[in-house]
């Protein structure tokens, strides 16, 4: 059933005629909100907003019917993400997560929505709970919610598919004489940081396809790498610190030009996440609660700067789209954290994961021995750990063979904002 509705809502496209088509020139019509479920009373929202972001000049040029078999890659993570069964079975969407689809044109400078709206869905035990407070008169007139879920999702899916096949792509993404100048790169810049919020975390998903981007990447590791964090400072592109999933539009990115972009991508405030094919298996986790904080961190004696942490966490507690910042010489500094942060009546604790987090992202030459990085954030320490009762989280970063001031490592207490 499931796919004779995705095959229908592709066949209907002719017929659909409340929404205006995409335009080459990136002018945008009418687009589609549905956001029914993005409340239920009783439940609680989703934690994150997934953004589906498509660089118009990355789409191959087709007829509405055979928008599936020519832009495969971008209807594979449409169906992925809009179609609510497959969704939260597979564990890409949370029940009622925010996912809006918007089309980037680097060459206009514009972003335009054209689907945004919340996953009809519930979870199990939300859905048991419902049922069992729904009647016989509602389920046999098709009022219960599992009936209303049922024609929802059936339309939020087949309104995502017909907006994203009216997209008048050129397949002409283009280079320039440096990675900046890419349209590629504009592309991202085009997306920004999104509005600040302390309630949710944003990841992104963007179809694009690099083109010439990489033909200045140099092709020694070290050196791509430091050009990546130089490129972005000079860019200036902020990501708000998102998780990012890039599809590269059916291209293959080397390992080189994966550690440009690492480190071009975390110094504009992204984590990218992966590089590839639209997957269910290379999204993390959704958060079911975000605690954030406020406080000092002190960098020397003379020094404090402020500093702001946040802790999403999934259900098993590992932590998604957590970060860290505070304003340094440089400027900002924001680097993503990895581990747990596990709660019980006593308070929560947080572990941080030295392969994944803190001063180490920073790195530029290869190998696995950690570097004390004099420019880095932390001076490379890779741990964080700390103990929060509640309202005050005590911590330190710290590292077992990087030595940091007169105490070896920073500890520092931070309040809970929210």
């Amino acid at each position: 059933m499931r796919k004779l509705l995705i095959v229908a809502a592709v066949a209907l496209l002719g017929a659909c005629t409340d929404t205006a088509p995409i335009t080459e020139g990136g002018g945008a019509g009418q687009a589609v909100k549905l956001d029914d479920f993005c409340a239920i009373s009783g439940l609680k929202p989703a934690l994150r907003e997934t953004v589906l972001v498509i660089d118009q000049n990355s789409i191959k040029p087709s007829k509405p019917e055979s928008f599936r078999t020519e832009n495969a890659d971008l209807f594979a993570a449409v169906i992925g993400l809009a179609d609510a069964e497959r969704a939260l079975g597979s564990g890409a969407m949370a029940p009622r997560e925010h996912l809006t689809i918007a089309v980037a044109n680097a060459q206009t400078g514009g972003l335009n929505p054209i689907f945004s709206g919340c996953l009809p869905a519930m979870s199990k035990d939300e859905l048991a709970d419902r049922k069992s407070k729904d009647g016989v008169t509602e389920a046999y007139f098709g009022s219960d919610m599992a009936s209303k879920l049922k024609e929802a999702s059936r339309n939020f899916i087949t309104k995502a598919v017909l907006m994203v096949a009216q997209v008048a792509g050129n397949g002409a993404g283009k280079g320039g004489d440096s990675f900046n100048n890419s349209g590629f790169a504009r592309t991202f810049k085009v997306i920004g940081s999104g509005a600040a919020a302390t309630d949710h975390i944003r990841r992104l998903i963007v179809f694009a396809d690099p083109g010439g981007a990489f033909a200045t990447v140099p092709e020694d590791y070290a050196q791509a790498r430091k050009a990546g964090f130089e490129q972005a400072q000079t860019a200036q592109t902020n990501l708000g610190m998102s998780e990012l999933y890039l599809v590269p539009a059916g291209r293959t990115i080397g390992d080189t030009q994966r550690a440009f972009l690492d480190a071009w991508f975390l110094s504009s405030g992204a984590d990218l996440r992966h590089v590839g094919a639209f997957t269910p298996d290379s999204l993390s986790k959704a958060p079911v609660r975000i605690t954030n904080y406020t406080g000092q961190l002190p960098l020397s004696r003379e020094v404090m700067s402020p500093m702001e942490l946040r802790l999403p966490t999934a259900a098993d507690g590992s932590l998604v789209g957590a970060w860290i910042s505070y304003t340094g010489s440089k400027g900002i500094r924001r680097t993503p954290i990895a581990g747990q942060f596990a709660c019980s009546s006593d308070g929560c604790e947080l572990t941080g994961d030295p392969e994944g987090s803190l001063g180490q992202r920073w790195r530029t030459a290869p190998g696995m021995q950690p570097q004390p990085l004099i420019d880095g954030p932390f001076g490379g320490m890779r741990l964080i750990s700390g103990k929060d009762d509640g309202q005050t989280l005590k911590a330190r970063i710290y590292d077992p063979i990087i030595y940091v001031g007169d105490s070896g490592d920073i500890s520092f207490t931070a309040k809970r904002s929210n």
